[in-house]
């Protein structure tokens, strides 16, 4: 069976599963017939199903919740494609927001100045590897608790063909520890206090070590109650942050940071999402 046949038939078969769409369809159906481009070629293309069986089972994973990126070992983030499984975080188009405005700021503050970048929390490592590839001439260190993200990350790293240096350890210890300055400093760590506002595949299937805080906001002051350690003068500080922790976020700024100068960004929902900090020292 040609696959847009399969394609036209599953699409009936299935419209009105909870957990897949039109989109969703093609993306596995792509991955059974091994294609790497984008979703054009799935209309300019039509050739003999690879696997039926296999595109059948990846169907089925999905309805009963799995997220497709963990079916198909893939995600996009920006203009690459990450390798994700149950050990790392989905990359999210939040996130790709925050890199974009932080990739603006970076060349508006340090043009083509070697500066050094640390990515706290890197998960698959798609902020740390994307900041590489729009900034050569630059140290990008990436930091994890988990030894499993920093497996998949430095998978990620080398069949992106970039240079990181990983580092094994809790928030800002390893860099600490070697006595590291930064010009820039990124994470988007775990920030989620109530497990009740996470959707059902979520909390099943992703890792509650990269999803949750206590208190949610207890890795921003870990990492600000310690900048002084870490940060050089005029130096970035970037967060992701939940979307009702924004009046938190900036309390712990005006705490530890006295001549801070900040700003905050919504995300495409209308939702405070993120901040940039300016490291000041007297």
């Amino acid at each position: 069976m040609l696959y847009r046949k399969f394609y036209e038939q599953a699409y009936h078969k299935y419209l009105n599963e909870e957990n897949i769409n039109d989109y969703i369809l093609r993306v596995l159906i792509m991955a059974v017939q091994k294609m790497d481009g984008n979703m054009s070629e799935f209309f300019i293309k039509d050739e003999e199903l690879k696997d039926e069986e296999l595109l059948k089972s990846y169907i089925e994973r999905v309805i009963k919740g799995e997220p497709y990126q963990y079916v198909i070992n893939k995600a996009r983030f920006l203009d690459y494609t990450f390798y994700v499984d149950s050990r790392v975080l989905i990359p999210r188009l939040e996130t790709e927001e925050l890199v974009i405005t932080l990739i603006k700021e970076i060349k508006s503050k340090f043009n083509e100045k070697k500066i050094n970048i640390l990515d706290i929390g890197t998960g698959s490592g798609c902020i740390a590897i994307t900041l590489k590839k729009h900034f050569e001439n630059t140290c990008v260190f990436a930091s994890d608790i988990s030894l499993d993200a920093l497996d998949v990350a430095k998978y990620n790293a080398d069949k992106l063909e970039t240079k990181i240096e990983f580092l094994s350890g809790d928030m800002l210890e390893p860099i600490i520890e070697r006595n590291i300055k930064l010009d820039v400093l990124v994470s988007n760590p775990p920030y989620i206090q109530n497990k009740s506002e996470v959707d059902k595949g979520v909390l099943d299937y992703e890792p509650h070590l990269a999803l949750f805080a206590e208190h949610g906001i207890d890795y921003y002051e870990v990492i600000l109650k310690n900048a002084n350690k870490v940060m050089n003068n005029n130096g970035i500080i970037a967060f992701e942050f939940n979307y009702d922790q924004k009046n938190q976020i900036e309390i712990l700024i005006q705490k530890y940071i006295e001549n801070a100068e900040y700003l905050f960004y919504q995300d495409f929902n209308n939702k405070w999402r993120y901040v940039i900090i300016t490291y000041k020292i007297d």
